[in-house]
């Protein structure tokens, strides 16, 4: 079972601010409950600015912290964030104003430093525009913006959009980045590297993008969220060792820079995967202290030297997902590989066979499809790691998998649009298609209730499965917001929160998170305080209030801790 049971170009100018307004910090007699640092957020004319992230970033520290201002434009770092006594700068970083810094803020104990914020509104960069911004700028059918969306899954869209080409070259570039998916015919999916889509893609590109096109490309910048739900959350980053700068042209896979994949934690350590070497991140959750730890993979595994599935980059197959087995060990998962991680011996053992992802059930086996059709249990329990394979039907394109706490092994087929379940027990394996066709369904998680949720990636929406009362049940990203409608919303993945009956998922494609309520299904969306490309990401299981731990994939890298208020 997935360990939930433990604790991953415009020139831009210094506005003009009346910044500081530390004129005699009053001293405060409830001063462990009193925010260190707080102020207000402004417009040159007066007017407050509400859902403004305002930065805090510690000297001599990979650590900034974010809180956002409220309606009346005031903001406030609460006491029990990780903004401590210390020298701070304290900045306002977005595309639409000119970013604004104060060096040197000194906090103290039991005084309340006050930085007052003017910020001065100006045009998004289109170097800076999302791809959901890009997007919704662009004209088009609904079917052909869920297509288009799924560029920016190696690259950002500016990347696509950059050369003019004719309708052949069109189909030559797809069918580059789509690798072998492109002479298969999958009509359960939406996946644009497929058979059926090359062609209506293509004609789509050559309209939007073809030869005499302008370089000028239209987007819409999408309103951040101002709602007090909304902007009710503190948001903690870490940078790490490798996290390089954005580049808005860079294609995945730079070995030069860390690429955070997935993310576990426990009580003193955040452990994540680097997708593109052989490296597990640590970071000290005390000190913000990052370790990386490099590991000799096991013959064989992770990417295929020669081109691997023929899609640039090279992205399949590598340091992937992560678990916690009963012992506290760190179970790797890479194509045809799975490597355990002593933290008491700082030992690494690597056995050749595994998978991308795998499940971990209450033994501490890991089950796996190293081979399509057969399912396999790993004990790793032992250095021999013996393996129990279990015949099942052929799928394609299984994504995830998980086991719950009864040993069944559910299936994410992302391009089949099913969830597939096997018992051990009756050896028995059933399928059930989503109720949105074509849907997605993509990485997730297994709540205590032995309930899969998963991210329905191509509709925009979560996906609950309950085995043992055979239902499915679909929640929206965004409430009234159909299957393939603007704003394309592309989920990721979906992790579960038991404790406050929550969801929490992710657009891949926007730079938010939304938090879904299990029981009413009213979601919650917030703006990420950076320009973040979220993949995989945990909720910290017996936290004091619903958090969530989020790797930030691509550069500037950084693992990344929001707490709801």
């Amino acid at each position: 079972m997935r360990s939930r049971h433990l604790l991953l170009s415009t020139t831009t100018v210094l506005a003009a601010f009346s910044l500081w307004s530390l004129s005699g910090p009053a001293t405060l007699h409830a001063a462990d409950s009193a925010p260190l640092l707080r102020g207000h957020v402004a417009a040159p004319n007066g007017a407050p600015l509400a859902g403004i992230p305002v930065k805090a970033q510690l000297a001599d520290s990979n650590i900034t912290v974010s809180v956002y201002s409220d309606k009346n434009g005031d903001y406030d770092f609460p006491a029990w964030s990780d903004v401590k006594p210390g020298a701070w700068s304290v900045k306002v970083e977005l595309p639409d104003f000119e970013h604004v810094t104060k060096d040197g803020v000194a906090l103290a104990n039991g005084k309340s430093a006050r930085v007052n914020l003017t910020l001065k509104a100006k045009p998004v960069a289109y170097d800076d525009a999302t791809a959901s911004e890009i997007i919704a700028g662009l004209p088009g059918t609904d079917q052909q913006k869920v297509l288009f969306s799924q560029c920016s899954n190696c690259h950002t869209l500016q990347w696509a959009l950059q050369v003019p080409r004719t309708h052949d070259g069109w189909v030559k570039v797809i069918r580059m980045m789509a690798g072998r998916a492109a002479d298969e015919d999958t009509p359960g999916t939406y996946a644009f590297g497929q058979k059926q889509f090359i062609e209506p893609l293509a004609d789509y590109l050559t309209q939007i993008r073809g030869p005499g096109s302008s370089d000028k490309i239209p987007f819409k910048p999408r309103p951040r969220p101002t709602d007090a739900a909304s902007t009710n959350i503190v948001v903690t980053e870490y940078d790490l060792p490798r996290g390089g700068q954005r580049d808005v042209f860079m294609l995945r896979g730079d070995p030069q820079y860390v690429w955070p994949h997935d993310v576990i934690m426990n009580d003193q350590y955040a452990y994540y995967t680097d997708h593109f070497s052989f490296t597990i991140g640590r970071l000290d959750r005390k000190t913000g202290e990052v370790k990386e730890l490099r590991f000799e993979g096991p013959p064989g595994s992770g990417r295929d030297p020669n081109g691997g599935d023929g899609r640039p980059g090279n992205p399949g197959g590598g340091t992937h997902e992560l678990q916690f087995d009963r012992q506290g060990n760190v179970i790797i998962g890479m194509r045809k590989g799975t490597v355990r991680y002593n933290p008491v011996t700082n030992r690494f053992n690597g056995w050749s066979t595994g998978n991308d992802q795998f499940g971990l059930d209450p033994q501490g086996n890991v089950w796996t499809l190293p081979v399509n059709g057969q399912l396999v249990k790993l004990d790793t329990s032992s250095e021999a790691l013996k393996r129990t394979i279990y015949p099942i039907p052929k799928n394609a394109g299984i994504y995830d998998i998980d086991t719950d706490a009864k040993d069944r092994t559910d299936l994410y087929i992302w391009r089949e649009g099913k969830i597939g379940i096997f018992d051990p027990a009756t050896l028995e394996y059933k399928n059930y298609p989503t109720p949105t066709p074509m849907s997605g369904p993509r990485r997730g998680q297994i709540d205590a209730q032995n309930r899969l949720w998963a991210a329905e990636f191509f509709a925009g929406q979560v996906l609950m499965f309950d085995p043992d009362r055979q239902q499915l049940k679909e929640y929206p990203l965004i409430e009234g917001v159909k299957p393939y409608t603007a704003p394309y919303a592309e989920p990721y993945s979906a992790s579960i929160d038991d404790q406050n009956h929550i969801v929490w998922t992710n657009d891949f494609s926007s730079s938010r998170i939304y938090k879904i309520d299990t029981v009413t299904g009213k979601s919650v969306e917030y703006m990420t305080p950076s320009n973040y490309e979220i993949r995989d990401f945990k909720v910290e299981v017996g936290a004091p209030r619903p958090t969530v731990w989020i790797p930030a994939y691509r550069p500037p890298s950084k693992l990344v801790k929001v707490q709801v208020r």
